[in-house]
């Protein structure tokens, strides 16, 4: 059995055209999968921010808290005179 030219192109284009569908197909299902694994990095990444946001709003407000404990005992001393004493005692009743 004899297989003439044209029918020799057609079975070798249609084999290659499938290796070619496969082959995107592999590559679709591969680029889906890491999209994945990048969603999730993307999520694990977005509640560690929260927390640093978190973390940096109580850091501020301690600064804020720690900067008028500073300005409230400099205008104690320089206005009012007032000064930590050199020895504490206990006092008993």
């Amino acid at each position: 059995m004899r297989i003439n030219m044209p029918m020799l192109i057609w079975y070798s284009s249609m084999s290659m055209l499938l290796v070619a569908i496969v082959t995107t197909g592999l590559q679709q299902v591969s680029a889906a999968h890491e999209m994945r694994g990048l969603y999730g990095q993307l999520g694990e990444l977005q509640h560690e921010q929260d927390g640093l946001l978190e973390e940096r709003s109580r850091l501020m407000l301690e600064l804020g808290a720690i900067g008028s404990m500073q300005s409230i005992e400099t205008f104690a001393a320089a206005e009012l005179n007032m000064h930590f004493p050199e020895q504490i005692g206990q006092v008993l009743n």
